[in-house]
Order: C-alpha cells, then structure tokens, then sequence
C-alpha cells in the first residue's frame, strides 16, 4: 500500500512508485545476496524481477501519451484504479517479504516465487492497461476501447503510409507506374486485399503484432478461441477453432465475383472436424474495432467499421444511389452478430444461388 496510508491524496503515480520500490528492494536484496551456492532458480528468480520492473516502467512511459501525457496519468485519483493497484501493492509487499525472510534463512530459493513474479508483472501489466482505459474512456466520445483505438490508429497509420507511397508512383513514367501498379495489386490480392480500391489497401495483416500487444489469445473451453484485451477485460470469442488463421482467404481473380466489397475473411479448420474448412472474421477486424463489455457483461462489443467508412452502388432497377447501412452505436453484442452482419451486408462472396422449380409435367389443382 501508499506509504500515504492509503488516504486521498494517493494517485496512480503515488501508487506505482510504490510498487517500484517493493521490486526494487527484492531486487536490492538478491543482488547483494551470496551467490556462489547459488542455482538456476536464483538467477531466474532474478531475471523476473528486472523484466517485472521494465514491464511497469515500459507500460508507464507508453500509456501516459494516450491519456493525454503524463501529467493526467500520474495524477489520476479514480477510486476504481486507485483499489485495484492497491490491491496488487499488497500481493508486491507479500512476494517482497518472501525474499527478506530467504535472506535471513539462507538456502535454496523457492522455485514456485519466479511463477509468482510473473503473475504479478500480468496482473500490473493490466492494472495499468485498465487504468489508462478508464482515464480515455471518460475523455474520448467515440465508443471504441483503448486498446481497440490503438490497433485502430496502426491501421489508420499503415493506410497513410500506403497512400504516400502511391502519390511517389503517380510521378513516375506511364509505363513505370502501370507496372508498379500491377505488380502491387496481385500483391494485394494474394493478402486478400481489396486492389480495385486505394483507400482500403492497408494490411490488417500488417496488424497482428499490435494485436498481441493489447491483449492475448487463448483457448476458450474445449473448442472455442478468445481475443481477451488487457484494457478492457473484453472477450471476442470465435466458436470451434481449431487455430487463430494468420491471413485472410485471397480474394477471386477479377471479373469472377462481385467487387467493391471489403475482404473481411479468412479460413479455418473447425476444431471438433479438422477436416471442415470454415468462415470467420480475421482477428485484427474484430479487435480494432470492439467496444468496452456493457456493465455486468463479460462479450465485448463490436461496431462495423464498413458501415460507417464505406458506400456501395445499389444496382436495383429502381434505384441508382449510394447505400449504406446504420448500426447500433453501441455496437453487435458478439462476434457471432457481427459476423452474420458483414455476411449480409459487407460481403465479398459471390452470392449464393437459388434453385428455381421446374415446372411439373403432371396436372395439378389449386385450391
């Protein structure tokens, strides 16, 4: 806890300090320990606490620019976060405590402290992820969660990056750029890209480290997989995986399916039937754009990026403008929802066919 006693004018800031000071004075008393009976557990116990403690400076430097600097993040009293690390304070001041009794003791370390280590680096990991979440939250009026806006604003960032380079081509010879262009489009097509359309071109492959960063992957019961994000606690669920795909499906040769359409899928096996290839939305799409679970939920959100970016021509016969489609602000509930909305709306599937009845050879009566 707050050497402050825990009072109101403990701050996230005060309260990290604190932490830093318990990792700190195990890592002060290992380091002047006797080390020439020492064992592999020693030297890894030591390795946890250096990492736990660059982990914690490391989130501290990167979270604060996203609250608006450090001076709002340091400083921030909300009741929830100040709980929460304090809670974790004490779990600190118990491991530290396990490191000053061995001291007095001497003997082997106790293997099962590294494990304990690195439970609390994660727990402090997302302690301070959650932290900053609520600090945004409270700022920021659009409904994506922190983590969800930081893989949002990688894929805003890599689509800038592409546009410049696209505007270096246009001042290239005729036929260097018409060669350049060809070869970048089968590229883009080969990642399951979108080649007709700039706009839309930049990877959501290339966002897949940045995924890893907000949160992590597991296995969810037997069959399923979840996304779990550090910030918000969320879970986007996909329902009998057998593995998380890395690539979305390539998109079809031009002139054999509909176009215009984004490519938001990527094949996978199922898990309790290997051998059945199924349809899911590729991971990046989902976690860029999912929203903080509603009170007393555990599913994170997700909104459809498509509805609000992208116009397709309605080619009805009574109709020749621009359609696009409303959604809830708040998002599809699952990853199910939203999966049936992109299948319906946003898809770059060709469209199923239906069969049309013969007519019957044999009298027939109405009645």
């Amino acid at each position: 806890m707050s050497k402050r006693g825990g009072g109101e004018a403990d701050t996230v800031g005060s309260s990290l300090a604190n932490i830093a000071t318990l990792l700190n004075d195990s890592l002060r008393i290992l380091r002047f320990a006797d080390k020439r009976q020492w064992g592999p557990d020693e030297f890894e116990q030591v390795r946890a606490l250096e990492e736990a403690l660059d982990e914690a400076k490391k989130d501290y430097q990167e979270l604060s620019p996203l609250v608006n600097g450090e001076f709002y993040y340091q400083n921030d009293r909300t009741i929830e976060t100040l709980l929460e690390l304090r809670a974790i304070a004490v779990k600190f001041q118990s491991h530290a405590q396990n490191f000053k009794d061995w001291a007095r003791q001497g003997g082997p370390i106790n293997p099962i402290w590294a494990r304990e280590t690195l439970q609390l680096r994660r727990e402090l990991h997302r302690a301070q992820c959650r932290a900053a979440r609520r600090i945004f939250a409270a700022e920021q009026d659009g409904n994506r969660c922190l983590g969800a806006f930081q893989v949002y604003r990688q894929q805003k960032r890599n689509e800038a990056e592409r546009l410049k380079r696209q505007k270096e081509r246009q001042e290239l010879p005729p036929w260097q750029q018409q060669h350049e262009r060809a070869v970048s489009e089968e590229d883009a097509r080969q990642r399951g890209e979108v080649p007709s359309d700039p706009a839309r071109r930049a990877s959501l492959e290339a966002l897949v480290p940045c995924c890893n960063a907000v949160g992590k992957f597991e296995r969810f019961g037997e069959h399923d997989i979840a996304f779990v994000c550090d910030f918000c606690d969320g879970f986007i669920v996909w329902p009998d995986l057998a593995s998380m795909p890395a690539a979305r499906a390539p998109l079809p040769p031009p002139g054999t399916g509909p176009g215009g359409y984004p490519n938001w899928q990527a094949q996978a096996l199922s898990h309790e039937n290997h051998t059945e290839e199924k349809t899911v939305v590729f991971a990046p799409l989902a976690i860029a754009n999912h929203i903080a679970p509603e009170p007393g939920e555990w599913q994170a959100r997700i909104s459809c990026p498509y509805c609000d970016e992208y116009t397709y021509f309605d080619q009805g016969e009574d109709s020749a403008e621009d359609v696009k489609y409303v959604q809830d602000e708040k998002g599809f509930e699952d990853l199910k929802s939203f999966q049936a909305h992109l299948e319906w709306y946003h898809t770059a599937m060709a469209a199923p066919k239906i069969p049309i009845p013969t007519p019957s050879t044999s009298n027939c009566s109405v009645m």
